[in-house]
């Protein structure tokens, strides 16, 4: 399983909400591709950030990143954290990545890789940021505590274990 990284790229916004008319939306995923030829139709996780925070992680699996994170309900999450704060606001790519090293394409079953990756970016950006709007897949992380990892409670991620283990994961 092998996914890379793209982006930042930014998002048009229009006071504290992300345009979306289709005029918009096709600029910006023209400029995508202009960057990265193919981006769009390719498969995989995708984080949207304001001023380099994490507030929404979501994953492609079925569609195209162009038909997945720039859609109305999504659109919607972007501008709840622009409520919440205001600043650049863009999407970081994150595609899987074929044997022969191409994008990979959305399938019409799961990608178990997409899921596992998405998870694992959801725990990372909770831990950052307990305000994610995200809903779905959030529950388990947000109540998930691992001193000094996950949802670290003031005063027990000095312990010599953790330090320990912090060690041990590189963290």
């Amino acid at each position: 399983m092998h996914f890379e990284v793209y982006g930042p790229f930014v998002l048009p916004r229009g006071g504290r909400h992300v345009l979306r008319s289709a005029l918009d939306r096709r600029a910006y995923w023209e400029s995508v591709d202009d960057k990265v030829p193919g981006l769009s139709a390719a498969c995989g996780c995708y984080v949207f950030t304001v001023r380099g925070k994490v507030w929404y992680v979501g994953l492609a699996e079925r569609q195209t990143f162009k038909n997945e994170c720039y859609i109305p309900h999504k659109v919607l999450a972007y501008n709840e954290a622009l409520q919440i704060v205001s600043g650049t606001c863009s999407l970081i790519f994150i595609p899987k990545i074929t044997l022969k090293g191409r994008f990979a394409r959305p399938t019409v079953g799961k990608i178990k890789a997409v899921q596992l990756l998405e998870d694992m970016l959801l725990g990372l950006a909770i831990s950052r940021n307990p305000k994610l709007t995200n809903i779905k897949g959030t529950k388990f992380p947000k109540n998930m505590v691992v001193p000094g990892i996950i949802n670290t409670p003031q005063g027990t991620a000095r312990s010599l274990s953790v330090q320990a283990l912090k060690k041990a994961l590189g963290v």
